[in-house]
């Protein structure tokens, strides 16, 4: 069963609208906006316990496509600012995608980004065909892993791909998840990753010189292009200059292997940020503590590693990220960093929380738990170490 954390306390509002629509059967003359019109919020909220909600079914329509269980939904999250790389990706047709969309909590605001949004629905088919959007909102900005973890609720299919909208997908992933479960069925990752206990891992890339970045198209022809890039180094590693961000992914052999040739994640650092492809319901969530840029997608690698659960690398699937400027959002509050877990006490928590999951399931001493012990010890910091030592202690107890 889908276990859903509690919402953070700092969220105060989330809304949930399903698009997927074919765009054809809308009624374009009975859009509730215009470009002169202003929504107060008001009118449309209502209290669930002490959670303030917004009910905008008024103000969208809903659709009822179910599309196959096997299709991964990408999971992702924007801000008005970065609504052209979501009819991009839309327009794409990879897969279906669950948006988290940020509307700001004033009425002029969001009047304004509502607007732009009901604008687009109607004059790009692809974001009704393809996009669920789920509205949020919050007086703290960049709440990131709160905002993925509304999209990955309300996904419509069992698998997920954890995305950022300044990617490009160059490749089917989707094809490479069935390819993964068909070819790797005999050595049991198949088996893993449809238990929620492995994930797939696709390989970000980014341009060298943004000046050819902008001259050509964003992605390589194919995978041939890109390695002979890479060889030539106009393409890289994403974050290659914050190698423990990438170092796991092993770019020099996903260059060196053939395209069905996955292989595990084995040089793991605590630090390392995939993007992966797994069941939606994997007992791994993001860590809703985390604002602004910056280890929040470290943190749920973190989670999924140390847990247990395998890393596959797909070396036939990539994408590649666009330049772009940082969310104008970030710009216009000083609130991020208040609102920020420290990366240290991450790592403690992750520590204790984690050793008393295995340590009740009497696995903690088990090679299941030997990648958690191994990595606290290392931090070398005395409460831990007791803490981990006296969870061995109990793991390694007989159940009778």
């Amino acid at each position: 069963m889908l276990t859903v954390p509690k919402a953070a306390p700092y969220l105060v509002l989330i809304v949930l609208l399903c698009w997927l629509l074919n765009y054809h059967s809308r009624d374009t003359s009975t859009s509730s906006f215009s470009s002169n019109s202003q929504i107060n919020l008001d009118q449309y909220k209502y209290h669930r316990g002490k959670t303030e909600l917004i009910n905008t079914t008024a103000l969208f329509d809903q659709g009822n496509v179910e599309p196959s269980d096997l299709i991964a939904f990408q999971v992702t999250w924007l801000t008005s600012d970065r609504l052209g790389r979501l009819v991009s990706l839309a327009e794409k047709r990879r897969a279906p995608m669950s948006v988290a969309y940020y509307v700001p909590p004033n009425d002029k605001l969001a009047s304004r980004d509502l607007i732009l949004l009901d604008k687009l629905y109607h004059t790009h088919p692809a974001l009704s065909q393809n996009v669920d959007i789920h509205l949020v909102t919050s007086p703290h900005l960049l709440q990131l892993n709160t905002w993925r973890t509304v999209a990955r609720t309300f996904a419509s299919t069992d698998w997920i791909l954890l995305w950022d909208a300044d990617f490009e997908a160059c490749t089917d992933y989707q094809k490479g998840l069935e390819r993964f479960l068909v070819e790797t069925r005999s050595r049991g990752w198949a088996n893993k990753l449809e238990q929620g206990t492995a994930a797939l891992v696709i390989a970000p890339f980014q341009w060298t010189d943004p000046v050819v970045e902008r001259t050509r198209d964003l992605c390589p022809v194919d995978r041939d292009e890109l390695i002979t890039m890479y060889r030539n180094l106009s393409m890289d590693a994403f974050e290659t200059n914050t190698p423990i961000l990438s170092h796991a992914t092993e770019y020099d052999r996903w260059i060196g292997v053939g395209e069905t040739d996955f292989y595990e994640v084995t040089e793991y650092e605590l630090g390392y940020e995939a993007y992966p492809l797994m069941r939606k319901d994997a007992e791994v969530w993001f860590d809703q503590r985390f604002a602004g840029y910056g280890y929040e997608r470290s943190a749920l690698t973190a989670q999924m590693y140390l847990s247990g659960m395998d890393l596959y690398i797909l070396p036939g699937e990539y994408g590649v990220h666009q330049e772009h400027s940082a969310a104008a959002v970030i710009n216009t509050h000083d609130d991020i960093a208040a609102a920020k877990v420290p990366w240290m006490t991450f790592k403690m928590d992750l520590c204790h929380t984690l050793g008393e999951v295995l340590a009740e399931r009497r696995v903690l001493h088990l090679p299941l738990g030997e990648r958690l012990v191994s990595t606290c010890k290392a931090m070398s910091i005395p409460p831990i170490d007791r803490d981990i030592s006296g969870q061995l202690e109990y793991s390694r107890r007989a159940l009778y």
